[in-house]
């Protein structure tokens, strides 16, 4: 698929960001679309007693989840690619800290791994490839109190789960 394809079939199947107006160029949608993978956060769900702030690069959006609620407006995105200068951040208490932490996600150029970075912690990187052949890859993030956990909707299924431990 070419460049401008991409661009193509992106912009007649996602609402773009204000930004881009309401017919952007060819040039406007290839510079704005390579700052971002193919994995698409389609919502994160806070299943801590906190609650859980984010920002979202794409479009450029912070927002907070109340405890035991969902949030699939303003959260969902694009991942952005890690040679871009803007992260998807996400902030939490965590009990086995027993602080709030910041976790930046980005994608590692469009290959299906992402990053999970956390303050003064490390990164933790995950798969979240899909089941079949296809441009994007839907994913769900839980904040649990320790940790999160990534359930992919392309598959159907928990990708995985990371939980930090109390020592």
């Amino acid at each position: 698929m070419s460049t401008q394809e991409v661009a193509d079939s992106r912009y007649k199947s996602d609402k773009l960001p204000a930004h881009l107006r309401k017919d952007p160029s060819e040039a406007a949608l290839k510079s704005w679309f390579s700052n971002f993978g193919w994995v698409w956060l389609c919502q994160i769900t806070n299943n801590s007693s906190n609650t859980v702030k984010f920002y979202n690069p794409y479009y450029d959006v912070s927002g907070e989840i109340a405890p035991g609620t969902t949030e699939s407006y303003n959260s969902k995105c694009y991942i952005p690619l890690w040679s871009y200068s803007k992260r998807y951040e996400i902030t939490y208490y965590n009990k086995a800290f027993k602080e709030w932490k910041k976790m930046t996600i980005k994608d590692l150029e469009g290959n299906w791994w992402l990053s999970f970075e956390h303050d003064g912690v490390g990164e933790d990187i995950r798969a979240v490839r899909p089941q079949a052949i296809v441009t994007v890859s839907g994913i769900n993030l839980t904040i649990t109190e320790s940790g999160y956990e990534i359930y992919s909707v392309s598959r159907g299924c928990l990708n995985s789960r990371f939980s930090f431990q109390a020592n």
